[in-house]
């Protein structure tokens, strides 16, 4: 991407220019490659040794992929239309700084001390908070007169990291209020895949779609709020949390059927693939969600499932299904299409 200025030395930083409506896209290179893919790359390789290791439990092997894998390739997917002044410039930091913070969070999850712990979750915490930042200043720049909701699923998915990162930090802590402690580590898995890696991809999606009409406006305006009202009746009322998880998974699995029919017809082999695989896996991933709802309001077992395999189980759809052959399969869309 350098246009052959003399005298440069070692890994050469620039910003890469979107051809969307001539906007530019923040997320700096190095040697043409998005630094958001070097570490998504880098973070998989570190993710397996981990788990080749042995030190992380599945829960634990399912969170460790959001800041390793997932986010750094979902900050470059949110780049690519709409991102330039103040919050491009946020953006920017938040990914150039994502690579050296991600790999705390799995320090975070194997080391033996409550304060190490504890210290390296908290690194994970400003990375999102530019994050957050960039999509409160974009939605302040562009008003509320006219919503794009494409763009503000896109600003949501940023701004839910935070709270993904503050309830890690909570839990090595060992802050966990009236909740049992793996309530709190959940959570953490929760808004990094139902939080951060469904909005931004369905902001994706609508971008792709040209925006969404009729009913899929509604589908993806449940997406918007969705995670945010499922974690209020987790904290303050089973029956509000069993409402808001059926709505949400008939919302969820309404997504992934649009995704089949309207998005994976007109994608290329590979990434029609990784996006089909990644939309079949939303609605087996919310009737699990679904079943947990139930089990924690009734007291029954509708799945015949423990509520650990049922959460062990629905979160390794969400981050290894959904989440990852999303942001991958979206990601080779958009640099096909770029190149």
């Amino acid at each position: 991407m350098s246009d052959g200025a003399g005298g440069a030395h070692g890994a050469e930083t620039s910003a890469a220019i979107g051809d969307a409506g001539g906007t530019a896209a923040p997320v700096p290179s190095i040697r043409g490659v998005p630094v958001t893919d070097v570490s998504a790359v880098a973070g998989g390789a570190l993710w397996t040794l981990a788990v080749v290791a042995g030190d992380l439990s599945p829960v634990e092997q399912a969170l460790a992929i959001a800041p390793l894998v997932v986010v750094p390739l979902g900050i470059g997917l949110a780049a690519e239309r709409g991102f330039d002044g103040t919050p491009g410039a946020l953006l920017a930091l938040a990914a150039v700084t994502q690579p050296a913070t991600a790999p705390l969070v799995l320090v975070s999850l194997v080391a033996s001390s409550e304060l190490i712990a504890t210290l390296a979750a908290a690194a994970w915490v400003p990375v999102t908070g530019l994050l957050g930042l960039a999509s409160l200043v974009r939605v302040r720049e562009r008003g509320f007169a006219s919503i794009d909701l494409s763009e503000t699923l896109v600003d949501a998915g940023l701004a839910y990291t935070v709270v993904a990162a503050v309830a890690l930090v909570l839990f090595h802590r060992g802050i966990t209020f009236w909740f049992d402690p793996v309530i709190v580590l959940l959570t953490a898995v929760h808004f990094h895949f139902a939080g951060f890696a469904l909005p931004v991809l369905a902001g994706v999606t609508g971008r792709h779609l040209d925006g969404f009409e009729g009913l899929a406006r509604s589908i993806a305006g449940v997406i918007l709020v969705g995670p945010a009202i499922i974690a209020v009746g987790i904290s303050f009322s089973p029956l509000v949390e069993i409402l808001a998880v059926s709505v949400f998974t008939l919302a969820v699995a309404a997504f992934g059927l649009l995704v089949l029919v309207r998005a994976v017809p007109s994608l290329d082999v590979l990434p029609a693939a990784l996006v089909g695989l990644s939309a079949l896996a939303l609605p087996a991933s919310m009737v699990l969600a679904l079943g947990y709802g139930v089990a924690a309001f009734s007291g029954t077992n509708p799945l015949g499932l423990s509520i650990g395999r049922m959460v062990s189980l629905h979160g390794s759809l969400n981050a290894y299904g959904f989440a990852l052959c999303g942001v991958l399969g979206w990601r080779v869309a958009n640099g096909s299409t770029q190149g």
